[in-house]
């Protein structure tokens, strides 16, 4: 089972910072797992190292970053455990190109999209009598306030409750059936529509 990591992705310079002849403060290190900070502004000061469990380089590819991340996540939620990706960061950092990428190029995929196709290619390939159910339900968070994204009444804000059957759960949140992972992108689309700030995506197998 999957323990809790921490990975860092950084991204390459935008066209706006290469455009003002801004440099790369950071040296990546994927072999030793180190992110290096330079400050240039400083040059004298010492570079500051971290560590993290995985790391990549503003060269990295989505696929590669899904499987050495998100892929062992995955496979054990459909071992049965709970499983969560969160993705954390400044805005402009890259968060929505690394969960979502683009989504009608393959190769730019994100972590949720290859997600889903990782979900349904493992149900394709189930063996015996084996039967899934996969039910997707869309929240957001946004300043401690709970939204359903995919709920008809957008304003109604959702309470956090628990019991102890099934611990932790949002009351009245809806939840869809969903039979294909082009079935879970026209739901992440339809959230999307109704999404102000961080969002949650939640997956139920039954």
């Amino acid at each position: 089972i999957p323990q809790n990591k921490v990975v860092v992705r950084c991204r390459p310079l935008n066209q706006k910072e290469l455009m003002m002849s801004h440099k790369q403060a950071v040296i990546v290190d994927e072999i030793r797992g180190t992110i290096t900070v330079n400050k240039l502004e400083t040059p004298n000061e010492p570079p500051k190292t971290f560590t993290f469990d995985t790391v990549f380089g503003p060269d990295s590819k989505q696929l590669d970053v899904y499987n050495l991340t998100a892929r062992p996540i995955i496979d054990s939620v459909l071992e049965g455990y709970n499983g969560t990706i969160f993705a954390y960061g400044q805005t402009g950092t890259g968060k929505t190109f690394t969960m979502e990428g683009v989504r009608a190029v393959p190769e730019l995929r994100g972590i949720i999209p290859n997600s889903f196709a990782h979900i349904f290619g493992h149900i394709a390939k189930a063996e015996g009598d084996t039967r899934f159910l996969v039910r997707v339900s869309y929240l957001e968070i946004y300043n401690e306030e709970v939204r359903d994204l995919l709920g008809k009444d957008q304003m109604q804000q959702l309470e956090v409750k628990e019991r102890p059957d099934v611990g932790v759960y949002i009351k009245d949140l809806s939840g869809y059936v969903v039979n294909n992972a082009d079935d879970m992108d026209k739901i992440m689309t339809l959230g999307h529509k109704n999404s102000n700030s961080c969002m949650t995506m939640e997956i139920v197998f039954e």
